[in-house]
């Protein structure tokens, strides 16, 4: 189990590791500094979460009906189609996705809940190993504020939402759930209109299945580190998930923010009108999930002459590859190249790799120098090409894995 991706709220986190948590917000701020604010939360907390051996985070859940909508939307099915070749985690989904529920006919049907004229919907859903994905629909009673808000830097026709405010419960926990951040991060898609978005949201099962029980928290007087046992859920083939959305939130870029004072602008909380725009719900579902296990598989190489890091295990899903090595206090990154020597740059979790126009049949792992890769080989692979030539030279190992 890979402890570095567990975080949670209170924690305190060892020197060495706050050292390169420190180092990890310089290089953001250094090199992303032209970019939106949203995409600066999601790279800090990506950098925490490799840096830090703390924490726990999950996803999910939805309802239906509006007869104009229904006439625009179909029911099930085309969003995984429209948008899963254009996602950061982009691919076939509507392949392997499935409708989220079944009428008493045992026909196809979404989910849908409407609150004070604001409507979600859950469509289609895919679970493998390693992650969950939702396709939903949001129509807004009022216009979404498009022109304000921050495109994707790499699509401009893709934006994205905060789910934040939202509680999962899984039908496997056995454990009170209250202490974990079981709650949905981002949902990523497009406009169908001025009214209605359609996007994906995504699980890292990892941060489910992987939690600190509430008897060591107490025990540890909510101290944790590297060492702190972490407890662990085994994935059922079968499970439900109870979903609860508090609201739905994004960042606008509004002209009055200028017209504050610098003090009314430090003044100024989370979800405030010159930030933000949102819709309150709450919007509650409940849903089963069935688990694919037939198109994930898992490759384990050992890892020689390096101290701290052993092995790295590699699990391939129609998707995304998963880079998981023992690694507690971040001294290391892991980066893979596909079978033709092209970068395989991470969306969000440094260890979770998309394989979206990635030949990964056979894919080669370096292991750098945590301080040498954020200093320099990070900017080498992201500015140039010759990736491999770079890595050949930098890198402190590397070994090649075939699926």
């Amino acid at each position: 189990m890979d402890k570095k991706k567990l975080i949670i709220s209170d924690a305190e986190i060892p020197t060495i590791v706050q050292e390169k948590v420190d180092l990890a917000f310089t290089q953001i701020y250094e090199e992303e500094e032209r970019t939106m604010k949203k995409r600066n939360f999601r790279i800090v907390k990506t950098i925490v979460a490799t840096a830090a051996a703390l924490g726990v985070v999950v996803f999910s859940g939805v309802c239906i009906t509006n007869p104009s909508f229904a006439e625009e939307v179909p029911v099930v099915g085309n969003v995984f189609s429209s948008l899963g070749h254009k996602l950061g985690f982009g691919g076939d989904y509507e392949k392997y996705a499935q409708p989220i529920a079944s009428d008493s006919l045992n026909e196809a049907v979404a989910l849908t809940q409407t609150v004070d004229g604001n409507t979600v919907t859950l469509q289609d859903i895919y679970c493998d190993e390693k992650a969950m994905y939702i396709s939903m629909i949001i129509e807004s009673k009022d216009p979404f504020p498009i022109s304000q808000m921050y495109p994707d830097l790499d699509n401009e026709d893709m934006y994205m939402f905060y789910l934040f405010d939202s509680k999962l419960k899984y039908s496997f926990e056995t454990e009170d759930s209250s202490y974990n951040n079981n709650s949905l991060e981002y949902l990523n898609g497009e406009f169908i209109d001025d009214n209605t978005f359609q996007g994906v949201v995504k699980v890292d099962l990892a941060y489910v299945l992987n939690y600190y029980s509430k008897d060591v928290l107490e025990s540890n007087e909510y101290y944790t580190d590297a060492d702190t046992p972490v407890s662990h859920y085994d994935l059922p083939d079968s499970f439900t998930v109870d979903f609860e959305l508090d609201d739905i939130v994004t960042d606008i870029d509004n002209p009055a923010f200028s017209e504050l004072t610098m003090e009314e602008q430090d003044s100024l909380n989370w979800k405030n009108e010159y930030e933000n725009w949102w819709i309150d719900g709450p919007w509650h579902f409940t849903f089963d999930v069935n688990v694919d296990r037939q198109n994930t598989t898992s490759k384990t190489i050992d890892v020689e002459g390096l101290s701290g890091i052993s092995y790295i295990t590699v699990s391939k899903t129609p998707f995304e590859l998963e880079l998981d090595y023992d690694d507690p206090y971040a001294n290391y990154i892991v980066v893979a190249l596909d079978k033709d020597g092209k970068h395989m740059e991470a969306e969000d979790d440094l260890s979770m790799l998309p394989v979206e126009g990635h030949d990964v049949s056979e894919i080669t792992l370096y292991v750098c120098d945590y301080y040498d890769y954020m200093d320099e080989i990070k900017g080498l692979l992201l500015e140039g090409d010759g990736a491999k030539d770079i890595l050949d030279e930098k890198a402190l190992w590397s070994g090649v894995v075939e699926f």
